[in-house]
C-alpha cells in the first residue's frame, strides 16, 4: 500500500509539475503577441504599411522577426490583426448605446455618452487611427472583411440619429449619415492635431475636462448650430 501511495503520489507530482509549466509558457507566448502589436501600432502610425519593416516591429518588440510569421503568419496579417481589434472596439460602443430614445433629453444624453465613449477609445488607440488616416490610400489591402468592418462603423453610428428622428426628435430634413459624418470627421480631425495643439496651447484631449468641453462643443454645434436663436435674423442659403 505504501509503494502505490508512493507512486500515486509521484504521478501526481509529475502531473503538478506539467501543468506548472504550461502556465508560464502561455502567458509568455501572449506577452510576446502583445508586445509585437504595440510595437506594431507605433511602427505602422508612423510608415504606413508600405513603409514599416518586419525588422522595426521585432525590433521594438525586442523580439526575432521569425516572431511575427510565428504569432500573425506576416506583416501584413499583424496589421489587420490591429486594425480588426480596433474596428470590433467601435461596433460594441456604438451598439452599447443604440437604443430608440424616449425624449429629446434622453437622445442627448445617449448621445454625449456614446461620442464621449467613442473619443476615449479613439485617445486610447490614436495610434490606430492614424494608422487609418494615413493608409486610406491602400484601404484595398486591410482586406474586404475588415475594410467592411471599418466602414460599417458610419452607417451604424448614423443609425443612432435614424432612431432619433423616427421619434421626431430631430428634424425630417436632417441626413443621419451627415450628422454622424460631421462628428466623427470632426473628432478625428482634432485627434490627429492634438499632439501639436497641446506644444502650443499647453491643452490637450488627454485632459479629461478639456475633453469632456470639447465633446461638449461638438454635439452642441451639431443638435444646436451655430446660428443665435430669435435674433430676427437669418443666414443666406
Amino acid at each position: 500500500m505504501a509503494a502505490q501511495r508512493r507512486a500515486e503520489c509521484g504521478c501526481l507530482t509529475k502531473k503538478l509539475a506539467t501543468r506548472s509549466k504550461a502556465p508560464p509558457r502561455t502567458r509568455s507566448a501572449e506577452r510576446t503577441r502583445e508586445r509585437l502589436v504595440e510595437a506594431a501600432r507605433s511602427v505602422f502610425a508612423k510608415h504606413g504599411l508600405a513603409g514599416a519593416s518586419v525588422g522595426d516591429i521585432a525590433q521594438n518588440a525586442r523580439v526575432s522577426a521569425a516572431m511575427i510569421n510565428h504569432h500573425f503568419g506576416g506583416k501584413l496579417e499583424l496589421y489587420r490583426f490591429c486594425l480588426q481589434g480596433f474596428g470590433e472596439l467601435r461596433l460594441q460602443a456604438i451598439d452599447k448605446h443604440l437604443v430608440v430614445p424616449q425624449s429629446q433629453e434622453e437622445f442627448r444624453i445617449r448621445l454625449e455618452m456614446l461620442v464621449n465613449e467613442l473619443f476615449d477609445l479613439h485617445v486610447e488607440h490614436r495610434e490606430v487611427v492614424n494608422i487609418l488616416l494615413r493608409d486610406l490610400d491602400v484601404a484595398d489591402q486591410w482586406g474586404k472583411g475588415i475594410e467592411k468592418l471599418l466602414y460599417e462603423f458610419t452607417p451604424r453610428f448614423s443609425k443612432f440619429f435614424e432612431l432619433a428622428q423616427q421619434q421626431r426628435f430631430i428634424r425630417a430634413d436632417i441626413a443621419p449619415i451627415a450628422a454622424a459624418s460631421m462628428i466623427y470627421l470632426t473628432l478625428a480631425g482634432l485627434l490627429q492635431a492634438d499632439a501639436h495643439r497641446t506644444r502650443v496651447t499647453g491643452l490637450g484631449l488627454t485632459d479629461p475636462s478639456h475633453r469632456a468641453l470639447v465633446v461638449k462643443m461638438v454635439i452642441d454645434v451639431v443638435l444646436n448650430g451655430v446660428v443665435e436663436r430669435g435674433s430676427g435674423s437669418q443666414l443666406a442659403t
